[in-house]
């Protein structure tokens, strides 16, 4: 199967694209993991995505479903994590006007990646697959959700959506000196099954063991 990356775009054509319900939910996930949105004072944003090479699968997943918002392949880079070198893919999308809105969600005047109480609107099952493909672990047949990007306020507010969208009870958890999010097992298996259809087979590890 081939897959065919979009031609040149004229700026009229550019700024028509549009998002949609499925590629705005992806983002969102990606974008409250490991994703991060560029954009310079006078350009529109763009999106960019990496996964560590064990996870490309997961990756080129979320590649195909966002092709048309792309100009170029994904590309191997490498990756720190504790201070080791880990080989990693990446891509990101065209400077594109529809990505304003979501960079006006995550991102403050400072350009910096923030929580605001808007994202209670765009948080969905969908969305939370895709935080927890990308940034969770299993710990004590619950799920942790490395938040090690934000601040402890940004945390406090994540976990007040969780409470009022799905009525279960995360709890701040530290780890050296990050905090992270733990969901406990039960309230973790009352989620999986609204979460399960849009996990990818390689991360089916994060729902059952």
């Amino acid at each position: 199967m081939y897959h065919i990356l979009p031609q040149i775009l004229t700026k009229v054509t550019r700024n028509s694209i549009k998002l949609t319900n499925r590629t705005r939910n992806i983002l969102i996930g990606i974008i409250l993991s490991d994703g991060w949105i560029q954009k310079r004072q006078t350009w529109n944003p763009r999106v960019g995505f990496k996964q560590s090479s064990i996870h490309f699968e997961y990756l080129w997943y979320v590649f195909l479903e966002l092709i048309p918002l792309c100009s170029s392949f994904p590309y191997l880079c490498k990756n720190k994590l504790r201070g080791k070198s880990f080989q990693a893919y990446a891509f990101q999308t065209k400077q594109l006007k529809c990505l304003v809105e979501l960079y006006n969600l995550f991102y403050d005047h400072q350009n910096k990646k923030v929580i605001k109480k808007e994202l209670f609107d765009y948080l969905n099952y969908e969305v939370l697959a895709h935080w927890i493909m990308g940034d969770g672990s299993r710990r004590n047949n619950g799920i942790t959700l490395c938040t090690d990007n934000f601040s402890i306020i940004d945390i406090v507010m994540l976990i007040n959506i969780l409470i009022i969208k799905y009525d279960i009870q995360p709890t701040v958890h530290k780890e050296k000196d990050k905090y992270r999010i733990y969901i406990n097992k039960k309230d973790y298996n009352k989620i999986i099954p609204s979460i399960e259809p849009y996990f990818v087979k390689s991360f089916r590890y994060k729902i059952y063991y």
